[in-house]
């Protein structure tokens, strides 16, 4: 009995994959009902979950049983310290700070605890399906592409229809468009770490079938444009980083090789990108190249104002220094644990920084280990087995996606406790996995 428990979880956690973007798009219409039905922005909406954090929270207690059932001790094993750092930081808030809010401090402590469920869990799950590497590797990055895509699209078309929100809204006035995905930095954080892996996919994979040859097409070209839109300094590296990378690759394989595909898919990406341009600029009554030039030279207005820091750190260097201050001053149980989320009313939105001040040096121990596990794991492998890329690129894809992720954890993201972006970058760490594990059956964290 407990087998065909844990195989149906199985086939839900899989199904889950493809479940997970349609969350995200649930929302954007909830949001938009809810403000056309009170008339009221949806920051002034009292409402204390959205669908897709309920439902994500639902799928947290199915890990949870899962991890229970399978007896999974290396997964229980790598919770229970996560759980020991935030019932510290908790109990630090009532000793020192005389400040308890347990539905901030379970909110956030529960978005994380599923991010780091996906790794352990899905782990798992991956090892279990009993297939080789290059086809879980050519599934998941199917399952990127589609995801992107759909997200994308989304922004697109409120873009034409000229709704949604803007990205930025400050002395410098409206600029960017996120569509009506109301963290900026989630779907960028999103966009961010799947549009290399989308990129490569599509430049090296001769297995296509026309639709997904289409889908990964369309959805690396929309990416990009979203990406773009969006309009933040983050969302212009990103792209700018992919297209160089990949494109530097693809021009070393067509020289070194005589190896056209890659080179001749970039194309068609190129191509693809300036028709959809095309039609938003027909469709649209904005001035969408205008919009990105605006954009763009708005970051470097910021720098000659108001100085390099403020245009990198976007004012959260002023919260860090006042959350980092109370931190300092608590003593040593706080430098241990942390001051707790509960006692903070704002959140620094800098996520390695949350980290430390919020749960302390042992909660930084507890919850980050695994993250940075996989990520030096991986690029010490990328390293080792540098001559293999003449055969495939995917390597330096992710190597270009994690990196990005993790320059977006130090300066501006907000993934770590964020069920919607975190979900995506501990789909990539895990993917990095995948791409040096030879025998799916040995597949784990140790």
């Amino acid at each position: 009995m407990t087998d065909n428990i844990i195989k149906k979880l199985d086939k839900f956690f899989l199904a889950f994959l493809i479940i997970n973007p349609f969350l995200d798009v649930v929302t954007v219409v909830y949001i938009k009902v809810l403000e056309t039905l009170s008339g009221n922005n949806f920051d002034t909406i009292s409402i204390p979950v959205t669908p897709s954090l309920l439902v994500r929270m639902l799928v947290l207690v199915l890990f949870a049983l899962y991890a229970l059932i399978s007896l999974d001790l290396k997964a229980i094993g790598s919770a229970v310290p996560v759980a020991v750092a935030w019932v510290m930081s908790v109990i630090g808030e009532i000793l020192f700070f005389y400040s308890f809010a347990l539905y901030t401090d379970v909110q956030y402590i529960a978005r994380f605890a599923y991010n780091f469920a996906v790794i352990l869990v899905y782990m798992q799950v991956f090892r279990r399906m009993g297939i080789g590497r290059e086809e879980l590797m050519n599934k998941l990055s199917d399952v990127l592409a589609l995801s992107l895509l759909m997200l994308s699209a989304t922004i697109v078309v409120s873009y034409m229809l000229d709704m949604g929100y803007t990205t930025y809204a400050d002395r410098y006035g409206y600029r960017g468009t996120r569509g009506f995905f109301y963290s900026g930095n989630d779907i960028t954080a999103i966009l961010m770490a799947g549009l290399p892996v989308v990129m490569c996919g599509f430049m090296q994979r001769r297995d296509l079938s026309s639709k997904m040859f289409w889908a990964y097409d369309l959805s690396a070209a929309l990416t990009a444009i979203c990406l773009m839109l969006i309009g933040t300094k983050t969302a212009f590296i990103a792209v700018f980083a992919a297209a160089f990378v990949l494109g530097i690759c693809a021009l070393w394989k067509l020289i070194a090789f005589k190896e056209h595909l890659p080179l001749r898919r970039c194309i068609i990406i190129a191509v693809t990108m300036a028709l959809v341009f095309a039609v938003m600029a027909l469709l649209s009554t904005q001035s969408i190249f205008g919009e990105i030039s605006a954009s763009f030279h708005q970051t470097g207005t910021v720098m000659e104002n108001e100085g390099a820091t403020t245009a990198l750190l976007s004012g959260r260097h002023t919260k860090l220094a006042k959350a980092f201050a109370m931190y300092k001053e608590g003593g040593i149980y706080t430098w241990i644990f942390g001051v707790g989320r509960g006692t903070q009313t704002a959140i620094i939105e800098m996520d390695l920084f949350e980290v430390v001040i919020y749960y302390g040096i042992f909660g930084a121990i507890a919850m980050l280990w695994l993250y940075v596990k996989l990520g030096l794991e991986f690029v010490w492998k990328f390293f080792k087995n540098i001559r293999e890329l003449r055969y495939d690129l995917m390597p330096v894809a992710v190597l270009v996606s994690l990196g990005l992720c993790a320059g977006y954890l130090l300066i501006a993201g907000h993934i770590l406790f964020s069920v919607t972006s975190g979900f995506y970058f501990s789909y990539m760490l895990l993917f990095g996995k995948i791409t040096y594990t030879e025998d799916m059956e040995r597949l784990s964290i140790i």
